[in-house]
């Protein structure tokens, strides 16, 4: 009896003995394949790595597949997974491999995917190579036919945007000065080119005031490309200044990320210094080397009148000085015949109100008299309205950020 109960028990350990050794016990990360060796796919791991090292991507990609078939949780197949996904054009693969790595958080090392000679922890190496590979899918630059820098972004979807921005930046003006703008006149007072134009200025001055930028890079693109939103006054601005732009937190994130992928030098110093000079001439170019034509000033009273109210919205926006600004009014006013001379104090400002005209101007009409706006979409208003002033009273804002930027260095 008792030789039979030891017989039973050693079969049974014996039994146990095998089944661990095969691996049949449940594995390490509930693998569903078992190794005689139960190596959890270390050793097709290692195969991984020396075909990939040699070129041979096809067999690595075997070796890799059979590793993580052995374990799912082993992180040296994983990275010479994704590694292959890189080289091979398959980035949404290798995004997967390398989010898996940073998942399961090991403390292994490698020297593969590194940017030095020194061995790194795979999951630093997953998160500098993630980066990167986000910054690779999501450029913003492009480059058109005439190699101009432009983005890469439709006109519909800038148009929504654009609109929102100048909205919102009205509204969000912090300045003791009085706004005359009216927010929900911006869809229907510029086209698409002149609400590009403006979210272009924008966006540089955002840039500056985020320390994005520094100063002479903010006055040197700015001067360059004035005449977009000053076309009387001003040399005319570059061709790109109409095309279609991001808004300023996708630039702005794009930025960032490089800066942060040259800080975990996923990037070079001169990789990031590169894009972003992109980003810049892109946004407004610093030497145009293609201008728009020259804008001929209006020469009828009712676009004149829609003239003076856009100049009144880039004013409002904190784009141009208050000097800039009476300078263009009075271009306008003397292309109707109007003119008192720039230098002069004017005695009459057109006003952005919605106002029926009574009667058609004369020739001679002088800058003393009032004169009546009427906005093609009020036409049947009864609403009238006239403004007179001694001497301006538009206060001077600061036109240049205050920043300090940390590219200076």
């Amino acid at each position: 009896m008792l030789y039979n109960s030891l017989k039973s028990g050693l079969a049974l350990l014996l039994t146990a003995t095998l089944l661990g050794a095969c691996g049949l016990m449940g594995g390490n990360g509930g693998s569903t394949k078992f190794s005689l060796f139960g190596d959890n796919g270390e050793h097709e791991a290692d195969l991984a790595v020396v075909a990939y090292s040699q070129g041979n991507f096809e067999e690595a990609d075997t070796h890799v597949l059979e590793a993580l078939d052995d374990n799912k949780k082993n992180v040296k197949a994983l990275l010479v997974g994704a590694l292959l996904s890189e080289r091979t054009n398959r980035p949404q693969r290798a995004r997967q491999y390398y989010e898996e790595i940073l998942l399961y958080n090991g403390n292994e090392v490698s020297f593969l995917g590194t940017t030095t000679s020194q061995p790194e922890k795979i999951t630093d190496i997953a998160r500098k190579r993630l980066r990167q590979l986000s910054l690779t899918q999501n450029k913003l630059i492009v480059e058109d036919n005439k190699g101009n820098k432009v983005f890469n972004t439709s006109q519909s979807t800038a148009s929504k945007s654009n609109t929102t921005d100048i909205k919102n930046a009205l509204s969000a003006r912090k300045t003791k000065a009085p706004i005359k703008s009216n927010p929900n006149d911006i869809e229907s007072l510029f086209n698409d080119d002149e609400k590009n134009t403006i979210a272009r200025f924008l966006i540089l001055k955002e840039l500056a005031e985020s320390d994005l930028i520094t100063k002479e890079e903010f006055l040197r693109a700015r001067q360059a490309n004035i005449g977009g939103l000053l076309p009387l006054t001003h040399t005319p601005a570059s061709s790109q200044v109409v095309k279609p732009v991001p808004t300023a937190s996708i630039i702005i994130d794009r930025i960032n990320a490089l800066k942060a992928a040259a800080e975990d030098r996923a990037i070079t110093a001169k990789e990031f210094s590169a894009e972003r000079n992109l980003i810049i001439e892109a946004i407004l170019p610093p030497r145009p080397a293609q201008r728009l034509k020259k804008k001929a000033p209006a020469r009828e009273i009712i676009p004149a009148a829609r003239d003076l109210r856009k100049l009144e919205v880039v004013y409002d926006l904190n784009l141009i000085t208050s000097g800039e600004k009476e300078k263009e009014r009075a271009a306008i006013e003397q292309a109707l015949g109007l003119g008192a001379p720039a230098q002069e104090d004017p005695t009459i400002a057109l006003v952005p109100a919605q106002i029926e005209v009574k009667a058609q101007p004369q020739a001679n009409l002088s800058v003393q008299e009032v004169i009546k706006i009427v906005e093609p979409d009020a036409a049947t208003s009864d609403e009238s309205q006239t403004v007179k002033a001694n001497k301006p009273t538009n206060e001077a804002k600061p036109l240049l950020p205050n920043v300090s930027s940390p590219f200076n260095k």
